[in-house]
């Protein structure tokens, strides 16, 4: 996989009421400009740049007044510590009955990793206000973006650090609760500086997959080498 870094100038200009999203097989285009991930290759770009220990507070916008269930499922994609382990070959990733773990939220995957040269966000605290406070900021929409985009990500940078990041879900009443969660996670990636991937299986690939959306030890392990201040900008995941 290969992950891609940047970030976003502007949101793109979007338009129109309520339109179903035809979707039949799952698949979900997002957007971003700052972005990185493993065998296959990810780019690395900004990160944050912050204390030990130090708390990032995440911020959800409910201009939509999505029910208290969806808020906890993108709530959920950040703070869960859950993991699965799925068979390397329903990823194409090893043969038949060789396993790897997988994380459903941020929290978990990125408490497993070991010290790195620049701390990685590991705390989190959520809000739920209708302010723009907070070091993430997640704003719901019903709108559909124009360019066909589910999520988008810009980042705001101080020199060579992230300060700050604003992750958009468009069209949210027209997603299942699968796909809300899913897009959250995945936008959750590029907002602590992962790019997309360059396996079109893997959560951060920027086209999702619906099937196994989950974060993948090559995410964590792009996330290591990020905070590690890799030289050469990728991580390539062997498995």
């Amino acid at each position: 996989m290969i992950f891609f870094g940047g970030y976003f100038a502007g949101l793109p200009t979007s338009s129109g009421h309520n339109e179903e999203l035809l979707n039949p097989i799952g698949l979900f285009s997002t957007e971003y400009q700052v972005e990185n991930l493993r065998g296959d290759s990810m780019y690395l770009y900004k990160y944050w740049n912050i204390l030990p220990g130090a708390t990032l507070s995440v911020n959800i916008l409910n201009p939509v007044s999505m029910p208290k269930e969806s808020i906890e499922l993108i709530k959920n994609s950040i703070t869960s510590t859950d993991t699965m382990d799925i068979d390397d070959s329903l990823l194409h990733k090893g043969p038949k009955n060789s396993f790897s773990t997988y994380y459903l939220g941020w929290k978990g995957a990125l408490q497993s990793t070991p010290d790195t040269k620049i701390p990685i966000p590991k705390n989190f605290v959520i809000t739920n206000s209708d302010k723009a406070n907070g070091d993430i900021i997640i704003i719901l929409s019903n709108i559909k973006d124009r360019s066909g985009n589910t999520g988008y990500t810009k980042t705001v940078l101080e020199g060579d650090h992230i300060v700050k990041a604003f992750i958009t879900i468009y069209n949210v009443n027209a997603l299942s609760s699968n796909q809300l969660e899913t897009i959250a996670r995945h936008e959750f990636g590029h907002a602590i500086g992962l790019g997309h991937s360059s396996a079109p299986e893997d959560l951060m690939a920027p086209t999702i997959d619906m099937t196994y959306p989950y974060i993948s030890e090559c995410n964590i392990q792009a996330i290591v080498d990020l905070y590690n201040e890799k030289s050469d900008g990728t991580t390539t995941c062997q498995k």
